[in-house]
């Protein structure tokens, strides 16, 4: 039986990779630095699947931001990085372990946030949680989880497999699964 639980781990910060520009802006800029991941925006979960194989899943966000001329102050653009892994290890002979990697990875951004009448800017959002958790009509396990971007992460998994839907605030979706066939 899988359990689904947020996790604490420190990861290190890691700069982003550059992109494409809008009137001449880069959407990420080259310098922008993330953050090490909020243990509230972390989720993991594991379970099983046939031949003695394993799944186990986990999604983060990492936070940047950036300071942008507002009329009168500076305000603050947040950058969100969400990856999300899952991942399968099966035993091999010779004592041997297989492993097969997915994963998918956006960076979206949330502002301009500039400060209100006391100066103060909203901070970033930093924590994930599940919306939802059950049995599915089919008899799967269900599981939904939001990131602190608002990315909407759908697993469904059952004794024959797990497949995890990624759906990004910038319209795109990404879909996981396990075992491969």
């Amino acid at each position: 039986m899988r359990s689904l639980f947020l996790t604490i781990s420190v990861l290190a910060a890691v700069s982003a990779f550059a992109g494409v520009k809008v009137a001449g802006m880069e959407f990420v800029p080259k310098d922008l630095i993330f953050a090490a991941a909020e243990p509230k925006s972390q989720a993991t979960a594991e379970g099983t699947l046939p031949d003695n194989c394993k799944w186990t899943f986990s999604s983060e966000t990492r936070v940047g931001k950036r300071e942008e001329p507002g009329g009168r102050s500076t305000c603050i653009r947040y950058y969100y990085k969400t990856t999300v892994v899952l991942q399968e290890t099966c035993p091999a002979p010779n004592d041997k372990v297989t492993t097969v990697t997915h994963s998918s990875e956006r960076i979206t951004a949330d502002g301009p946030f500039c400060p209100d009448n006391s100066g103060r800017i909203a901070p970033p959002k930093t924590e994930a949680h599940v919306v939802s958790s059950g049995t599915t009509a089919a008899g799967k396990q269900q599981d939904i989880v939001v990131q602190p971007d608002g990315t909407r992460i759908t697993l469904q998994s059952d004794a024959r497999g797990i497949t995890v839907t990624v759906a990004y605030t910038d319209g795109t979706a990404d879909t996981l699964a396990l075992p491969v066939k």
